[in-house]
């Protein structure tokens, strides 16, 4: 998964770093945002957070930037940024895990590998 995880990052990361020039509007802060980025790249939040503690599949991986795209097709106002890239990352792999893989975490686990609280992940699930 090494340069699915390189690709998938570098692609999030040019994309946040081009819509972090836009305005954030009011009208476009979902329960995805936090109050200030993380200080973690969203490379590092992959590959040793995510990868490393869930030990999800690369069709996982792929499967997960599949449901972001969905995101933003079925939401154009939505615009990933570095207030919720990491959010939607984690809520994406989660959702993709459950769906593909066969041995796959609870929740709570993933709200611990996250960074954000059990209510939290569980609310941004039936939200994506």
């Amino acid at each position: 998964p090494d340069l699915i995880v390189q690709v998938i990052s570098k692609l999030l990361e040019d994309l946040v770093a081009r819509n972090d020039q836009l305005p954030l509007v009011p009208a476009q802060v979902t329960p995805f945002h936090s109050s200030r980025p993380p200080a973690i790249t969203v490379r590092n939040y992959l590959e040793d957070r995510i990868l490393k503690y869930a030990g999800c599949s690369e069709e996982t991986v792929i499967l997960a930037l599949i449901y972001i795209d969905q995101v933003v097709q079925f939401n154009p106002e939505f615009v990933i940024n570095s207030l919720n890239v990491h959010r939607l990352l984690i809520t994406a792999i989660m959702l993709a895990s459950k769906f593909f893989d066969d041995v796959y975490y609870n929740n709570a686990y993933y709200a611990r590998v996250g960074g954000i609280s059990n209510s939290e992940v569980n609310s941004l699930e039936m939200e994506m």
